[in-house]
């Protein structure tokens, strides 16, 4: 029995047990893969585990439509809006030869070859696929935690979308004159999506409860000078536009020192006059939403794999992991946003994007069952000059090598490849279903 434990169920996880179970249930012939074709034989017997926090799997594209849709604060409903990005892995598992642990992971021996839950189960494995995912990274800023509303779980997008409920509430009920303020931070895909739906939300708001059209500010802080620095600058003055007609105030080039209860502070741009230091600029806000980076899962720090500083694994070409004295682990390999894969052409990491995770995923499989046929392992060839950043409403940038659609035509290209998505991991109903109650639901903002 060949074990194969994969460790994280989200896009780079969830696709790795998939095409392993379609390339193992149709051993004994030729398959072809994206980075080039093996041949399997057929009396080998594994065995695919796959272990995840959660019971579903998270649609992280539409969680921004998650926390800013408008309705009424009801148990059901949002229980209804959980339904629209969480998808069981059993529906996704269903008839697949793929086992599942619900489980949070406590440790990983190398050495044993064993992973131990939490829950106190112990996992052997012949190979193992590291798909962690991230952790968000607060870069040391005081109170964070405690104060902003992180953005990252199906958990977070609900306590801000019932945040902002209750926000509009009290303003009608407190017959308050000054605006609603809202802060966001950090000026990446996330932010800048999150900040543009919000746009759509307060305008709904506003028409439903007869609020002024002033009522609200939304103001969208980037510590560097400019928000989305992966895209150029074409793209990005087109997404600014978009900001701009949407009220959205972009504040570049304001770096985040402190968050308090009901404030951010801005560190001072000025340099210190003498040996004083000048303080910080307070802002007041009522509801603060960070949306800053990413980093690598806590849990791979004891193990001994060599990491970056933001936490991510090294890996090599052909997606193995690096021990601390560079040598490398020929059956643990590593993919999604747990890894700093560096491009030959950039000498950059490739961005830890839906799309990058489902083709390292790929990779990754396809080398599990080259190694386990002793045949030369194929790498990972980076393309990464693909994305869609959905900007309020029914309008998005779509980039793909040089084509560039804006508008609404964006934003059908960017259904298209949700529901793409879908069919990868559903079957054709359960991905139609899915797809057009996500419509319904989302569509009300727009």
């Amino acid at each position: 029995m060949t074990n194969i434990l994969i460790l994280g169920a989200g896009f780079g996880g969830i696709n790795a047990a998939l095409k392993l179970s379609r390339l193992l249930r149709n051993r004994g012939s030729s398959i072809p893969l994206e980075s080039g074709e093996i041949k399997l034989g057929g009396n080998s017997d594994f065995k695919i585990t796959l272990v995840d926090r959660n019971n579903f799997h998270l649609f992280t594209p539409s969680l921004y439509e998650v926390a800013t849709i408008y309705g009424l604060i009801q148990d059901n409903f949002a229980q209804y809006l959980r339904g629209s990005v969480a998808i069981p892995y059993g529906e996704i598992l269903n008839n697949k030869k793929i086992n599942f642990i619900q489980a949070e992971i406590k440790e990983i021996n190398l050495k044993e070859k064993l992973v131990l839950t939490n829950g106190g189960a112990k996992l052997d494995f012949d190979y193992l696929v590291i798909a962690l995912g991230g952790e968000t990274e607060f870069y040391g800023i005081p109170e964070v935690r405690d104060y902003a509303f992180n953005f990252k779980t199906i958990n977070d997008a609900i306590g801000i979308f019932k945040k902002i409920q209750e926000v509009y509430k009290n303003y009608q009920k407190e017959n308050r004159t000054e605006p609603i303020k809202i802060g966001i931070i950090g000026g990446g895909f996330t932010g800048v999506e999150l900040a543009a739906e919000l746009g759509c939300c307060v305008k709904n708001i506003v028409k439903a409860c007869r609020l002024d059209k002033k009522c609200t500010q939304i103001k969208l802080f980037e510590a560097s000078s400019a928000i989305l620095p992966e895209i150029n600058e074409k793209q990005r003055k087109a997404i600014m536009k978009r900001l701009q007609n949407l009220g959205i105030d972009v504040q570049a080039d304001s770096q985040v020192e402190e968050v308090g209860p009901d404030y951010i502070k801005i560190k001072n741009r000025l340099k210190p006059v003498g040996l004083a230091q000048l303080g910080g600029e307070l802002k007041i806000f009522d509801l603060i939403i960070w949306a800053g980076g990413v980093r690598g899962h806590r849990i791979l720090e004891n193990i001994g794999f060599k990491l970056t500083k933001k936490g991510t694994m090294e890996v090599n070409e052909f997606l193995q992991t690096k021990n601390q004295d560079d040598s490398v682990n020929e059956k643990i390999f590593a993919i999604g946003d747990s890894v700093a894969f560096i491009d030959p052409k950039t000498q950059r990491p490739v961005p830890a994007t839906a799309y990058v995770a489902h083709a390292l995923a790929e990779v990754a499989a396809g080398n599990i069952i080259r190694s386990i046929k002793n045949q030369p392992l194929g790498s990972y060839e980076p393309f990464y000059d693909v994305w869609a950043a959905p900007v309020g409403g029914k309008w998005a940038y779509f980039h793909f090598k040089g084509i560039n659609l804006k508008g609404f035509w964006g934003y059908l290209l960017k259904q298209l490849v949700d529901f793409r998505y879908f069919l990868r991991i559903l079957p054709l109903g359960k991905a139609l279903r899915l797809f057009f109650k996500d419509l319904v639901i989302f569509m009300k903002n727009d």
